[in-house]
């Protein structure tokens, strides 16, 4: 058992070392959040990200709401996440030019066709 938790913490270690290399990349970070639901945090981020992708940003919008995740939805995206170049990485889709889009919503089960930007 020593041997699988000290293999959990080796992973553990190696996926920050990851986020930490992939996320260093980028300038601005900006997080929304809230302790109460129903406040628009999902409504902000995405207006938000559409109105700085227009801008001529360049804007990934992650939805990591476990409770509702309500991004897909909201921006008339669909179906399922891709799968990344790297083995285990899911793929963000492309909404706008200058904007990508990832939500755990299709991990959750909530649908089923294949992730597509608006029509």
């Amino acid at each position: 058992m020593a041997n699988e938790n000290m293999s959990q913490q080796d992973q553990h270690k190696q996926q920050d070392v990851e986020i930490k290399e992939r996320l260093h990349h980028i300038k601005n970070k900006i997080l929304v959040m809230s302790g109460k639901g129903g406040v628009g945090k999902s409504s902000v981020a995405a207006y938000l990200s559409v109105a700085l992708a227009k801008k001529g940003y360049k804007v990934g919008l992650m939805d990591v709401d476990l409770h509702g995740p309500s991004i897909p939805r909201m921006l008339g995206l669909k179906g399922n996440i891709g799968p990344g170049g790297s083995e285990g990485k899911a793929h963000p889709i492309r909404y706008i030019p200058n904007m990508e889009v990832i939500s755990i919503e299709p991990l959750m089960g909530r649908f089923s066709d294949d992730l597509e930007g608006p029509a």
